[in-house]
C-alpha cells in the first residue's frame, strides 16, 4: 500500500517524530490512535498474519521513539515508509524461515490432496476478487483483513463515506453472487 494514500501532512509527521523521539508519551499514544490502523493495514500488504503485523508495528512505533533527535530527517513520509518496509520484509522472511523449519520438522506432511484443495481454494478467492472492481477489493480488504471501520476506510482512500460505504455494498453483493453461482455449479 502506498504511501501516498496515507493521509497526513509532512510537517505533522515530522512533529510526531520529533515529539516521540523526545519521549513524549503522549504523542505517542496519539500517534498510535490517529494512524495505528493505517500503518497495520500498510504492513499487512507485505506480512500476511494480523499478529505478525502487529509485531511490525510495535517495531516502527519503537523506531520512532529510538529515533535520534540530532538525525535530521529530510522527508518523514519517505522516512517512515523506508522503516515500514524494512521491517515488514523482515518479519515476512523470519515467518517464512519459520514455516519452513515447521514444516520439514512435522512429520504430518499434507497429502497432495489437502495441497490440491488449498491451491484450489486460493484460486477461487483470487477469481472472486476479479469481479471487484479495485476501490471495492480495497475496502473488502481494509475492512475485512485490515478490520477498519467504513469512516476509517473513507478517510484512508480520501474517498467520501458514503461512495465507501457503496463500494462495500456493491463488493459483498458481487463476492455473494459469485460464491451463489459457483455453488451451484459443483451441485
Amino acid at each position: 500500500m502506498p504511501l501516498r494514500m496515507f493521509k497526513i501532512q509532512e510537517e505533522e509527521l515530522a512533529q510526531y517524530i520529533k515529539d516521540i523521539s523526545s519521549g513524549n508519551r503522549t504523542a505517542l499514544l496519539q500517534f498510535y490512535r490517529d494512524y495505528g490502523r493505517l500503518l497495520l493495514a500498510m504492513i499487512l500488504s507485505t506480512v500476511k498474519s494480523r499478529e505478525s503485523a502487529e509485531e511490525v508495528l510495535q517495531d516502527v512505533l519503537m523506531a520512532i521513539v529510538s529515533h535520534k533527535q540530532d538525525v535530521p530527517i529530510d522527508n518523514a513520509r519517505g522516512w517512515l515508509f523506508k522503516v515500514i518496509q524494512n521491517l515488514s520484509k523482515k518479519k515476512a522472511k523470519e515467518d517464512y524461515q519459520m514455516q519452513t523449519e515447521i514444516l520439514s520438522e512435522n512429520e504430518d506432511i499434507p497429502s497432495g490432496e489437502d495441497i490440491s484443495a488449498n491451491i484450489e481454494n486460493a484460486v477461487e478467492q483470487i477469481e472472486a476478487f476479479e469481479c471487484l472492481d479495485q476501490v471495492e477489493r480495497r475496502c473488502v480488504m481494509m475492512c475485512v483483513f485490515g478490520q477498519m471501520k467504513l469512516p476509517q476506510v473513507a478517510e484512508f482512500l480520501g474517498i467520501p463515506y458514503k461512495k465507501v460505504c457503496n463500494k462495500y455494498a456493491y463488493a459483498v453483493r458481487k463476492l455473494r453472487k459469485y460464491y451463489e453461482e459457483r455453488g451451484k455449479q459443483h451441485d
